[in-house]
């Protein structure tokens, strides 16, 4: 899972600075990897980072709901870290404490 650090790096400078594009593109891959996973979890994850997606693709993006659901995102990715029996568990873990805390 290699964009661990790009991901974070990101939502610790704040989530401005990523593009729509390069913000759905980053949505898309972590949609790609969580969906070759079977933990519980990672379905309910998908489907919040496509409402993501949609949030942040709109004509008049609502920064409250899009703060809402990162906060949503990152206590579920929390949750998923503490299932995972990988090497990658506290990344995911790092990843859903960014997410929480995202600006």
């Amino acid at each position: 899972m290699p964009q661990f650090a790009a991901t974070i790096k990101h939502l610790g400078e704040g989530v401005k600075g990523f593009t729509i594009s390069a913000a759905v593109k980053n949505i898309e891959g972590w949609e790609e990897t969580l969906g070759k996973l079977e933990v519980t979890g990672t379905k309910t994850i998908i489907h919040d980072l496509d409402r993501l997606k949609k949030l942040i693709q709109a004509e008049d993006i609502d920064g409250d709901a899009v703060k809402t659901l990162m906060a949503k995102l990152g206590k579920e990715t929390v949750t998923l870290a503490s299932k995972a029996d990988t090497k990658n568990a506290e990344k995911v873990k790092e990843l859903g404490e960014a997410l929480s805390t995202a600006e």
